[in-house]
């Protein structure tokens, strides 16, 4: 029993030999990756043991418990409850005489927090293992200084800890491509490298940033002076998408951000790159089909639902299909429309298969060649964000240069025909001056004729009116002639009588017969200056007027034109009966107007509305009383004169119509159409108006306002 135990300590004490001796390896130069980095990670010969104790930092400790596991091995699987993944990894190794002369350093480019111990003696912590835990930033940090001598044996014990959530991006979990860069060994070179690559992620987030905010406020800048046209706002959208893909990918390059942060900017980069990405293809639809299809929305909302997937949790089959269904979407847009795509159009369809293209590489190389993705990371990604949006400014300055060469091509073609048309004008100026001179006498000529024929018409308006007075001032004149020849007849049998008297030598009854004689020509003479007042009256109606005002009794005025034309129409018509009402302002006094040109007007307004209720009579029941009511009133610095019947009514149709020349409602033959019109003429020249009330079926009332 004793040789079992002494066996199996034997044992034991060659597996820990074994361990010591497999675990130092002899390093050299030929190792190193490019720019002088050698990954110490996937090295063979790493111990690992998971949990926590200070002391497995030391060189000389029970390796019982330890086994044979690489770095690059480490997966969430190994997490505990709260999701912590901890362990110690421990190699030795040696640097051939290769690395002499060389200074050397330590890097590291995974968040994951580390204390890194040389020798049992702590060289560096990145990031915090301890409570609180802190990430380290590995973004564009030099590597730290470490002497190492050729031919020395050196322990090397990492102490690491990590936490990896459901949200945590494919490009920092715990896989082999991303655990290689857990530690690695470097050389001058790589010192060169990192301040470059500090230099041009500066210039390329600077410019991306810089060229995307320039291109954000130019396109929404057109779309603010242009906003009906869609390609602008569409493009807008997309430097929006741009620049707010281009501020998340570069701004952790600008700023120190944790951990939570980094999750936070990532997520927004790969939910924003491609959809300015994808807005090339709704744009390529558009301008070629000037709709976006419903398919074209069913990919976009695919490709958008699948890249996150693909991003944060590597699930990139339904990503794949769904970027290949785009692609095939393009190819067969421009198969489709291929004879349709000239000019301007080809920077869409470049706007489109640029990002496209550089999505595609980019995806690809990230898959199968870190070194060569962490290369060109920052002009791949520049060129994916600025592709389709630089594109399509060139369309938009393409599309501007065509439509200003087509109107300079239309300008051209009407500046040719110009040119043909003048030498023709300048042949037939010559005919044209002919032609105008013998126009223009024939004009003239014209001209009078319209003039003559303009005057007869009014002449022939004023008799037509006059016709209308004719027959009341016949009957007006016919009372006071009746009373001159009544009266000269008594004073002829007076004379008679006297005669007779002055035979017998009776003065008294001459004398008395004698103041009878002067008491009848008295009244000759007033019925006479009656009549003469009326043929006055008469003849201012007929003649031209001379367009000087008199101040006139407007409500006298009124009234003795409402009897004269219903006296006029009653000796055309004896069968013609209608009541006539009036309601004069006595306090208006005289107003200076042309008499007889208010006259004509206020003749003419009663004069239709005879017609009217005579036409009405002729179709309404027996009850039915024609009624034309003639009113003055003042009402503050204007005179209104108000002529109403209760006729046919006017037609709201031709109501605009009433005043204009030659425009009647009466049958052929019963009115010139001139009446209203001269009318409306005299109302403006007196600086009034005249307007019209009517109802249908119900009268008509026309109103005249004229200044005091």
């Amino acid at each position: 029993m004793r040789y079992k135990y002494i066996l199996l300590l034997i044992m034991g004490l060659l597996v820990q030999s074994i361990l010591a001796q497999d675990n130092e390896r002899v390093l050299s130069t030929s190792m190193f990756h490019s720019h002088q980095r050698l990954f110490l990670a996937p090295v063979d010969g790493w111990l690992f043991r998971q949990g926590n104790d200070a002391s497995w930092a030391n060189e000389n400790i029970d390796l019982t418990g330890w086994k044979k596991f690489n770095p690059t091995e480490l997966n969430a699987n190994m997490e505990d409850e709260t999701g912590r993944v901890e362990g110690w990894f421990r190699l030795k190794i040696k640097l051939d005489n290769s690395f002499k002369d060389i200074p050397l350093s330590i890097s590291r480019d995974l968040w994951a927090a580390t204390d890194i111990y040389v020798n049992g003696e702590l060289f560096h912590s990145f990031g915090d293992t301890g409570n609180p835990y802190k990430a380290y930033n590995p973004i564009l940090k030099y590597p730290e200084s470490i002497t190492l001598a050729p031919g020395k044996e050196y322990l090397i014990a990492i102490h690491f800890v990590d936490y990896e959530t459901t949200f945590t991006q494919r490009e920092i979990r715990l896989q082999p491509r991303n655990l290689q860069n857990i530690v690695c060994l470097t050389g001058p070179d790589y010192v060169k490298r990192v301040t470059e690559d500090y230099k041009w992620t500066h210039i390329y987030g600077t410019l991306s940033i810089s060229i995307s905010f320039l291109l954000f406020f130019l396109f929404w800048l057109l779309v603010f002076l242009n906003p009906g046209q869609r390609i602008f706002q569409l493009i807008a959208w997309v430097t929006s998408f741009t620049l707010i893909a281009a501020v998340a990918g570069f701004f952790n390059t600008f700023f120190e951000i944790s951990y939570p942060l980094e999750k936070l900017r990532y997520l927004v980069t790969i939910t924003f790159q491609p959809i300015s990405t994808l807005f090339g293809l709704l744009i390529l639809e558009w301008v070629l089909t000037k709709k976006i299809s419903k398919l074209g929305k069913i990919i976009f909302a695919c490709v958008m639902i699948t890249n996150p997937f693909a991003h944060l949790f590597s699930i990139s089959i339904p990503f794949g299909i769904s970027f290949t269904a785009m692609l095939g979407y393009v190819v067969y847009l421009l198969y489709v429309h291929r004879k349709n795509i000239h000019g301007a159009l080809w920077a869409v369809v470049a706007a489109t298969l640029a990002p496209t293209i550089a999505a595609f590489i980019y995806i690809n190389i990230h898959k199968y060649s870190l070194d060569i993705f962490y290369e060109y990371e920052k002009p791949m990604s520049s060129l994916l964000t600025l592709s389709g949006p630089l594109f399509l400014l060139i369309y938009i300055s393409i599309r501007f240069k065509e439509i200003l060469k087509d109107v300079s091509d239309e300008a051209q073609k009407v500046l040719n025909i110009t040119e043909e048309k003048k030498e023709i004008l300048a042949n037939q100026n010559i005919l044209l001056e002919q032609q105008v001179t013998e126009r223009t006498s024939e004009l003239k000529t014209s001209l009078e004729n319209l003039k003559s024929t303009q005057s007869q018409l009014i002449q022939s308006e004023k008799m037509a009116s006059l016709g209308e007075l004719t027959a009341g001032i016949a009957h007006e004149i016919q009372n006071p002639l009746n009373f001159v020849n009544n009266f000269s007849e008594v004073s002829a049998e007076l004379v008679d009588e006297m005669n007779e008297e002055i035979e017998q030598g009776n003065m008294e009854d001459v004398k008395e017969i004698a103041v009878d004689i002067k008491q009848n020509l008295e009244k000759i003479n007033h019925h006479g200056n009656r009549a003469g007042e009326i043929v006055k009256g008469m003849l201012q109606h007929s003649r031209t007027s001379s367009g000087k005002k008199d101040a006139t009794d407007i409500s006298a005025l009124a009234d003795e034109y409402l009897r004269l034309a219903y006296h006029g129409l009653r000796a055309k018509d004896k069968s013609f009966n209608a009541t006539l009402k009036t309601d004069f302002d006595e306090k208006i006094g005289k107003i200076d107007i042309i008499p007889q040109d208010i006259g004509r007007v206020i003749l003419n307004l009663i004069t239709n509305a005879f017609y009217a209720v005579n036409e009405k009579k002729k179709q309404a029941p027996e009850d039915y009383e024609p009624t034309v009511k003639v009113s003055t009133r003042k009402k503050g610095p204007e005179i209104q004169i108000n002529v109403e019947d209760n006729g046919m009514g006017i037609p709201s149709e031709i109501k605009d119509k009433l005043f204009q020349p030659f425009f009647t409602t009466k049958p052929t033959g019963q009115g010139t159409g001139l009446g209203l019109s001269l009318s409306y003429d005299i109302i403006k020249a007196h600086g009034g108006e005249i307007k019209v009330k009517s109802k249908e079926g119900a009268g008509t009332e026309f109103i005249i306002k004229l200044p005091v």
